[in-house]
């Protein structure tokens, strides 16, 4: 079995999810297993992903969803992650999306922390976050740090930044019903409400280093909620939750556990 498993979400970023996947193969860390699960991209998106498929270590799935409607009954990627935790057989599970890129130490730093903490279940970096715009030139960069044992990570902690252990998986499905949520009211903070699971039952331990970079482009779903002229399908979301919400709620479970 492979040492840790790589979850890859894709739709409609032919740009850059080349990059992505050339990251990740180009790991110091060779031993895992990579699923690229794309949500029926177009040629272009397929025809960059293509070449990749040669590595033994890839598992490529890609849904059958056509319509908008489709698109807005569940958060897509959550469903994706889902699907692919159904297979996944490493030690460890860490995240990717098609705009963002490893670096090239990050599974080698990462899984070296877990296996000298063996108490320790999820880890998350420091990352970077470029906002592009339509030329792909860079507008503005923040960096995510990672200095403390995290007990509120939703917001603060990015999607790719994390690894945790597969063991914790069934206690979040018997706790939750699934592991990451599929409700599109959390279209936008997939990743923030699954660090709601799981801070319930675990604190994220930090490395300081950056270790991953992210892109928000034109194309991103926060891009498209928050602009002027939405497309169809931000047009078509419900309602967002919020990130107050989530952490307010963890706040609140720990003054009763503290109570």
């Amino acid at each position: 079995m492979p040492k840790v498993s790589i979850i890859l979400t894709s739709y409609n970023k032919h740009e850059y999810v080349g990059k992505t996947i050339q990251s990740i193969l180009s790991q110091t860390l060779k031993d895992f297993e990579l699923f690229i699960m794309d949500d029926n991209s177009n040629e272009k998106t397929l025809n960059s992903i293509e070449p990749f498929l040669t590595d033994e270590r890839v598992k490529f799935f890609k849904s059958e969803i056509q319509t908008v409607d489709e698109r807005v009954a569940k958060t897509r990627y959550a469903v994706l992650i889902n699907q692919a935790l159904e297979f996944a057989t490493g030690d460890y599970i860490a995240y990717a999306t098609d705009d963002n890129v490893y670096h090239k130490n990050k599974l080698e730093k990462m899984v070296d922390y877990l296996e000298n903490h063996p108490k320790v279940m999820v880890v998350y970096s420091a990352s970077q976050t470029n906002y592009l715009n339509e030329n792909g030139e860079i507008t503005k960069s923040i960096v995510r740090p990672a200095k403390v044992v995290q007990w509120l990570a939703p917001c603060v902690t990015d999607h790719c930044s994390i690894i945790h252990r597969r063991e914790l998986l069934p206690i979040i499905t018997e706790t939750f019903g699934s592991n990451w949520d599929e409700d599109p009211q959390f279209y936008r903070l997939g990743d923030a409400r699954f660090f709601w699971r799981l801070n319930h039952f675990w604190p994220f331990y930090p490395i300081p280093e950056i270790l991953d970079y992210n892109s928000i482009t034109p194309k991103s779903i926060h891009a498209q909620i928050f602009s002027s002229n939405p497309n169809e399908f931000a047009e078509k979301l419900p309602l967002q939750r919020t990130c107050k919400e989530l952490r307010d709620s963890l706040r609140a479970l720990k003054r009763g556990q503290i109570g």
